[in-house]
């Protein structure tokens, strides 16, 4: 590949790993946010009036969901999922490379495929209304799809990192002052 094209294929790596970065911190943010402030809301009329309003109690089953799906994004953004590294300190540079590329073509497979089967779930569940909000069950359930998306997304771009690096072990591993 020309050196153009590396910087091309570059540019859109870190573009698409920038926008689910963003757009994760974004969803996490204005979640615990919304939920902080929908049960504090109640807390203090139920304080005030002895009564609730009823709506903040479905808040977080609404936004929890998306919350955790952000959260799980961003570990795999950052490389900080749980990583069995044994096999890979007996391999050679090469080998690794392709060990963990096979490893993504898998990751990009499987949470395509659980995106596709997330749609189905959607479906049956698209009659749920909660009570008080009258919001369908199906946002909640959009944010797994959505999340196995983004995760099937960094599955390619982590494919591509791995791909053009000098050093495979160097994709997506944690910076030395994060480990423990």
């Amino acid at each position: 590949m020309s050196a153009r094209g590396n910087y091309l294929v570059n540019s859109l790596i870190n573009i698409t790993d920038l926008t689910i970065e963003v757009s994760s911190k974004i969803i996490a943010v204005i979640t615990l946010v919304v939920m902080f402030l929908s049960l504090m809301a109640e807390v203090i009329v139920r304080y005030v009036t002895n009564q609730g309003m009823g709506w903040p109690t479905e808040i977080p089953s609404l936004l929890f969901p998306w919350l955790m799906m952000s959260g799980i994004v961003l570990a795999a953004q950052y490389g900080k999922h749980i990583a069995v590294e044994t096999i890979r300190a007996f391999l050679g540079k090469n080998l690794n490379r392709v060990l963990l590329m096979s490893l993504q073509v898998v990751i990009i497979c499987t949470f395509f495929y659980l995106a596709q089967v997330g749609l189905f779930v959607i479906e049956i569940t698209g009659s749920e209304v909660y009570p008080v909000t009258k919001v369908s069950a199906k946002w909640a359930y959009l944010s797994i799809i959505v999340g196995f998306v983004a995760l099937g997304l960094t599955g390619i771009t982590t494919f591509f990192r791995l791909l053009l690096a000098d050093d495979p072990l160097s994709v997506r591993a944690p910076a030395p002052e994060d480990s423990v």
